[in-house]
């Protein structure tokens, strides 16, 4: 059973399923073309947003989170490519999309928010610009733009937005560059927005109002979102659902709730044990062991293995990639000893 075809329908409203899938990411597999000789960096990724959604995808540093959503929108680096999968978006797969057809809807339908708003604003230009510049892009007058530029910075929380939409990057704090690159990602009121660690490059006291200017965004522009994080109290801020991501593979999906209460892929209940926690006292954190697999050095069998206290180097586990199989209402693992993990 495949990653896409093993995830379950998640609880969520009933106008969201009536509605129907958003997105659906099939069987999602990217390799890099290195020194070392071609090295599998996505495998079998499978997943599904639904309209209002906000997914989170969650993870360890080299786990694939940026590599899988740069995939669904064609921004890999020249020495990758998507070997296996499908993209379908508005009844099309997007992975078969050419150049000029992908443009279309990158940027106006499926917009990103990157990590660092330095490298992703253009230094030389104002910030008013860059925003209707977006917005020219899809055909809207320059005096409409400029209005509707305005108007954004100001729903994105920026005080004086008049005074604001004149400034260089450079003039601006770094909460103040990210609330601009939201700002040009809601331009066109994208379906489906990607932001992938938003809040990373940014001081934690501003963090939280980052958060609520995405999810502000998402709710003005009527859009979906997928949340790119290794911070699993972002999650638990603003998204809906989870995937957890380890090595390339997705390894657990479910509602927030069910994963933070009752996390079941042993990389997942390692995540919770390693983090401090407020509700009582504990005398030291509990790390997972070992270290993350590099792409080159990819353990067979299950990739968790290694590090994993349920294994204890049990046949399958060195052998087989275990299946995603279903663990509860709307919640799947792929473990081929889930049922010890209850």
């Amino acid at each position: 059973m495949t990653a896409a075809a093993a995830e379950e329908t998640p609880p969520l409203d009933r106008g969201r399923r009536e509605a129907g899938p958003l997105l659906e990411v099939r069987n999602l597999s990217v390799s890099f073309r290195t020194h070392s000789g071609i090295l599998s960096a996505v495998e079998d990724v499978g997943f599904t947003l639904y309209p209002g959604d906000i997914l989170g995808l969650v993870g360890e540093s080299g786990s694939g989170k940026t590599v899988t959503v740069s995939s669904l929108v064609g921004l890999l680096p020249d020495n990758a490519r998507v070997v296996g999968g499908e993209v379908i978006y508005g009844g099309r797969n997007l992975l078969e999309l050419s150049d000029r057809e992908l443009e279309e809807v990158r940027g106006g339908e499926i917009a990103m928010v990157f990590q660092d708003p330095m490298t992703s604003l253009n230094p030389v230009m104002k910030a008013g610009r860059q925003i209707t510049e977006a917005l020219r892009i899809h055909g809207i007058s320059r005096a409409e733009a400029k209005r509707r530029a305005i108007e954004l910075l100001d729903l994105v929380g920026i005080p004086q937005p008049r005074r604001r939409y004149g400034q260089y990057p450079h003039e601006m704090s770094g909460g103040m560059r990210q609330r601009v690159v939201i700002a040009i990602a809601i331009a066109n009121r994208p379906s489906i927005l990607i932001a992938d660690e938003p809040t990373t490059a940014l001081d934690v006291t501003i963090q939280a109002q980052v958060l609520e200017v995405l999810a502000a965004g998402c709710g003005a522009a009527g859009a979906s979102m997928i949340l790119v994080t290794h911070d699993l109290g972002v999650i638990a801020e603003v998204a809906d659902r989870v995937a957890v991501m380890y090595a390339g593979r997705i390894v657990e999906t479910g509602t927030v709730e069910t994963i933070f209460n009752r996390p079941r892929h042993p990389y997942t209940i390692g995540l919770f044990t390693s983090l401090p926690r407020l509700d009582g006292e504990l005398d030291q954190l509990a790390p997972i062991p070992g270290a993350p697999p590099t792409l080159a050095a990819r353990p067979t069998g299950c990739a968790f293995h290694p590090r994993c206290f349920l294994s204890q180097g049990r046949e399958p586990c060195r052998n087989q990639t275990a299946p995603m199989s279903s663990v509860g209402s709307g919640q799947s693992a792929a473990c081929h000893f889930v049922s010890e993990t209850a």
